[in-house]
């Protein structure tokens, strides 16, 4: 997917984003008289501190938890309908090639469309290239501005001004080299220039104002660099430009710059003396008299007109932290970053892809890497006696990806379990829906429906069971992430349901040891149907599953089992790539390493 696979990325972070900023909006309202102007801002570093990293540790005290059941797919594109006759995948046929080692089952499968991912996500990307390139050019303008502005500056010389000035960096423990300059371009002290600060005063203020207000000023816009708020305004400008297309981002920006404010309120009110409380609001309101709206890339003392109310209420009821407040702050700011600085158990990174829970089995790592060449690709072999895995690439043996046709094995335990199979010789009436594959437009038994890998036949089963029923028994089998979200039709195939090269290992060492909710006789019919070739005393059962999205086959997988004289290797493979994947591919090399190991 390339570059373009950014789009479901930032659409994810984009709808986390807009849940963290209702949680942040009601934390404050809810919490507004006991917080305190400064830790009112400082709560909004966590939506910054959340953009900035949109991958965090997982765990089960995210507030992300909640929303694990939301269908965030989505945004990912993983709502999909059967395609027709352009879902042949790599094959022509669409059909798999036997080997000499038995009659292997067909690799049949059809294309399933992901319209937002493939389709649209050349046009959306283009699109978010052009607003974010808006976004940057306004900034770069208004920059620019501002510089020009700050080159035709004068240095303060009234010594009374400078004086005033040191003392406020005193009173603030500002040790920056900032600059005091003045220009007839302002009508409000403002400060601008993160990296060599300068502050500006309009040109002859003090004809104007009284020194006690242009100490106040001078200690608000000191308090700004205390605050690095210049910092902060550029990565708010960068991000506004990335998440340019959501509107509650742009909303939270608005809130963030006004609790800017108020905290630099507090932080001065704090080095005042209650006497002067009401002169420093006084001082406010002067200047907004005599305000103009500065670009958002300065900060002023002002800092618009919205909310002025709030920030003279607040002044007239300051009263300073005391340790008890503080600690009570900190411990409630703990808590809120347990909740949001951590990922959904179940939802990590993008919501298409996820990572199994790590399990400590008795494991050695090989390189198989020529075996799997071009594609990217993954390998999990347990000798069932010694309980020991082989595994190759442990990061995509952990990594779960839709299990595609090797999910019939489960759909057919359900179907016979629960009745909605009646036998492995019921036949189901084909419905004359015209297939590619002549083989499937005829009545099936499970034998066929396995042997060829009949779709509708275990759509139907699972329309029958139930998605509830079916959910059920994923939880006890412990199948991969049990997320049946997109659907009873599509979620197994490159849709919702995941599962990592080493859970399906698991799933079938229970199939295997009839470790599972299903009778015996179920299982021995299904272990049955899975039976591909048996020669010199060698058995070899398994099942492929191939993923097509858009005609490109991009996930191919080969799972089973190999019964040698006594000894018993369970395998799952797996392979990726953008296009060219399939199960016939994933078998090969699956059955290419276990003749090199003197399994097969």
């Amino acid at each position: 997917m390339g570059i373009i696979s950014i789009v479901p990325r930032l659409l994810y972070s984009s709808l986390m984003a807009g849940i963290l900023v209702a949680l942040i909006t009601f934390v404050r309202r809810m919490f507004k008289s006991r917080l305190g102007a400064r830790w009112q801002y400082l709560v909004w570093f966590f939506l910054i501190l959340k953009l900035l990293i949109p991958y965090a540790p997982e765990s089960s005290l995210s507030i992300f938890n909640i929303f694990n059941k939301i269908t965030l797919q989505i945004l990912a594109g993983n709502y999909f309908d059967a395609h027709g006759t352009d879902g042949l995948g790599p094959d022509e046929e669409g059909k798999s090639v036997a080997t000499a080692e038995g009659n292997f089952s067909n690799d049949y499968s059809l294309s399933v469309n992901r319209d937002i991912t493939y389709s649209s996500n050349a046009v959306l990307f283009s699109v978010w290239v052009f607003g974010v390139l808006g976004v940057f050019g306004y900034t770069v303008f208004v920059s620019f501005r501002v510089l020009s502005i700050v080159q035709e500056t004068v240095p303060i010389k009234d010594r009374r001004i400078l004086n005033l000035f040191e003392e406020c960096k005193r009173l603030t423990n500002i040790k920056t080299n900032c600059v005091l300059v003045e220009s007839p371009a302002i009508r409000s002290p403002m400060l601008v220039g993160a990296i060599r600060p300068h502050i500006l005063l309009p040109a002859g203020i003090t004809a104007d104002v009284s020194m006690m207000a242009l100490k106040f000023a001078l200690l608000h816009e000191l308090a700004h660099i205390k605050q690095k708020d210049l910092y902060v305004n550029l990565i708010l400008c960068f991000l506004q430009a990335i998440h340019w297309f959501n509107p509650l981002v742009w909303y939270a920006f608005r809130l963030i710059r006004q609790d800017m404010e108020l905290a630099c309120d507090a932080r001065v009110l704090s080095i005042l003396e209650p006497h002067e409380y009401k002169g420093y609001g006084a001082a406010i309101i002067y200047f907004l008299e005599r305000y103009s709206n500065p670009p958002y890339t300065m900060t002023g003392m002002i800092g618009g007109k919205t909310r002025i109310k709030e920030r003279l209420t607040k002044i007239a009821h300051y009263k300073k932290e005391t340790p008890k407040g503080v600690m009570a702050r900190v411990l409630l700011f703990l808590l809120i970053g347990c909740l949001v600085l951590t990922d959904s158990k179940e939802i990590s990174g993008l919501p298409s892809a996820g990572r199994a829970p790590d399990l400590q089995p008795d494991v050695s790592y090989e390189d198989l890497s020529n075996y799997f060449h071009p594609f990217r690709g993954s390998f999990v072999c347990l000798d069932l006696a010694r309980g020991h895995y082989g595994m190759y690439n442990a990061e995509n043996s952990q990594r779960r990806v839709s299990p595609d046709s090797t999910y019939k094995i489960i759909s057919s335990l359900v179907g016979l379990e629960t009745g909605a199979l009646p036998g492995e010789n019921t036949e189901f009436k084909w419905d004359g829906t015209v297939y590619p594959f002549e083989s499937w437009n005829k009545n099936q038994t499970l034998h066929s429906a396995m042997a060829d890998s009949v779709s509708w036949f275990f759509q139907k089963i699972d329309s029958v069971v139930g998605k509830q029923r079916i959910g059920e028994y994923l939880k006890l089998i412990g199948y991969g992430n049990q997320d049946l979200s997109a659907g009873i039709k599509d979620f197994w195939l490159e849709s919702s349901l995941k599962i990592s090269p080493m859970e399906q290992v698991s799933v079938l060492k229970k199939l295997y040891t009839y470790d599972m909710p299903f009778s015996r006789a179920n299982i021995d019919t299904i272990k049955k149907t899975l039976k591909l070739s048996e020669q010199d005393g060698v058995i070899l059962s398994g099942k492929t599953g191939t993923g097509i999205v858009n005609g490109r086959g991009i996930n191919g997988w080969f799972v089973g089992y190999v019964e040698n004289r006594g000894k018993v290797f369970i395998f799952s493979a797996n392979i990726r790539g953008k296009e060219g994947v399939d199960g016939s591919k994933a078998r090969d090399i699956t059955i290419s390493i276990l003749k090199d190991k003197r399994i097969l």
